[in-house]
């Protein structure tokens, strides 16, 4: 597993957070909103332009949503590292 980039956008008086990472053969988008609106969604990055992720409540949702200890460890880390980047 691999973080490749994480970005930070301010828009509307909410904080988005992005990070995409390597998990299982695949890479994956995870956008993390929090601010006016509070929400994780998950995302399979494809060649599929319309490709469907998955929308959480918050990070303890999305992470006992997944089965694979893989997914489980990376969506941890991007919790703990972005709780810890809006803070400061």
């Amino acid at each position: 597993m691999t973080t490749k980039e994480i970005t930070t956008e301010k828009i509307n008086n909410s904080v988005y957070k992005t990070a995409k990472f390597e998990a299982r053969g695949f890479v994956f988008s995870i956008l993390y909103v929090s601010g006016k609106f509070n929400y994780v969604s998950v995302k399979k990055e494809t060649a599929n332009p319309f490709g469907v992720g998955r929308e959480f409540a918050n990070f303890d949702v999305a992470i006992n949503s997944y089965k694979s200890k893989e997914m489980k460890s990376e969506l941890t880390k991007l919790k703990d590292l972005f709780l810890y980047l809006i803070e400061n």
